[in-house]
């Protein structure tokens, strides 16, 4: 779980609870579901007509997956790519195919990427392909990224609407009804309040985090591009791993365990080499 995220958003409200309360504020006066509904309902509906319902479904899930960690494979990776270039150095191009065949779990772009090499496409044809696919999937991805950066413009538009209708059934309401008056004043200014939180506090930081895990993919992608590229032209797999130090030196540094010696990125207790034996 990404505890950050999950810290953040609970943090942030919290911070603005507790300072209202702390101001002799009563927290209950914050809670208003017409104005909830003015402000999220209308944003829902004017993003549905943006980008179709297709799209709009998507919308609770990508929500969850910011406060669930992903996991880092780069590493993994690397090592499959150096493992992947000792094996078609020793035993050919073909004996790939077995390799991914019986290998569980394996990142299905670097699946497809080795099956081309074992079909014995140009390292050029590879490349262009593989980009390809990765510039269509981040057009879908930025699409559903847009779509909270559009969210984020709505709710304060919508939360002016709110403050607008507040505003007239405050003129309705005149001086006659106390009541009505005070819950027209509530309306008026908690739709503004709820705009404001929800671009600010949930919309633009989700959308900031589905950026950054989008460059991370595209990161490990372009690495196996390289990697693959370079085991169909038939790269030392030394000069290889050198390569790909870079990408992995991007997250994080090595970690030694004792009595190993640590070579080139990552340490020699790898997965390639304990495939390799």
């Amino acid at each position: 779980m990404d505890f950050a995220s999950l810290f953040g958003l609970i943090f942030g409200i919290g911070s603005i609870v507790v300072g209202y309360a702390l101001s002799g504020g009563d927290i209950t006066s914050l809670w208003m579901f017409s104005a909830l509904l003015i402000t999220l309902g209308g944003s829902i509906g004017a993003i549905s007509v943006s980008y179709g319902l297709s799209t709009l479904i998507k919308m609770p899930q990508l929500i969850l997956s910011i406060i669930v960690k992903p996991k880092n494979t780069i590493r993994q990776t690397a090592d499959l790519l150096h493992f992947y270039s000792q094996n078609a150095r020793q035993n050919g191009l073909l004996s790939l195919e077995r390799l991914v065949s019986e290998q569980q779990n394996v990142n299905p772009f670097l699946k497809r990427s080795i099956l081309m090499v074992v079909d014995g496409t140009d390292a050029e044809k590879i490349s262009t392909i593989l980009e390809n696919d990765i510039s269509v999937e981040e057009q879908k991805r930025n699409t559903e990224i847009q779509m909270f950066e559009t969210m984020a413009a709505y709710c304060p538009a919508f939360g002016m609407v709110g403050t607008i209708i507040g505003m007239i059934q405050v003129l309705s309401a005149g001086m006659e009804d106390p009541n009505a008056l005070v819950k027209a004043i509530g309306v008026a200014f908690i739709t503004t309040l709820y705009g404001v939180l929800l671009a600010n506090l949930l919309f633009i930081p989700t959308a900031t985090k589905l950026k950054a895990r989008l460059k991370d993919e595209r990161l490990e992608k372009e690495m196996i591009i390289e990697g693959v590229c370079a085991i169909r032209n038939g790269i030392n797999p030394r000069l290889l791993k050198e390569q790909l130090a870079s990408y992995y030196m991007t997250y994080s540094t090595p970690k030694k365990r004792a009595g190993k010696k640590s070579t080139g990125y990552y340490s020699s207790d790898t997965l390639a080499e304990q495939q390799a034996e």
